[in-house]
């Protein structure tokens, strides 16, 4: 399952940009660095939200082995 996002820079902080989402009702807050190079305000991104089934089986494998070595 995918879904696209599309949002706009509302502001730039000193480590965190404001993207308003085009629905105008929902809003994130993500770090610049995260951000391409020369991101600012008024520039429109297209965010991709996708759920990764092969890092959650991973992270299961990794949890479980912690929850092992804590039992023994």
């Amino acid at each position: 399952m995918k879904k696209e996002l599309i949002g706009s820079i509302d502001r730039i902080t000193e480590q965190t940009a404001c993207i308003i989402i085009n629905d105008d009702e929902h809003q994130l807050r993500i770090p610049l660095e995260l951000l391409p190079d020369g991101a600012d305000e008024g520039m429109a991104f297209t965010i991709t939200i996708e759920r990764n089934e092969e890092e959650e089986k991973r992270l299961a494998e990794e949890i479980a082995t912690l929850k092992e070595s804590l039992s023994q």
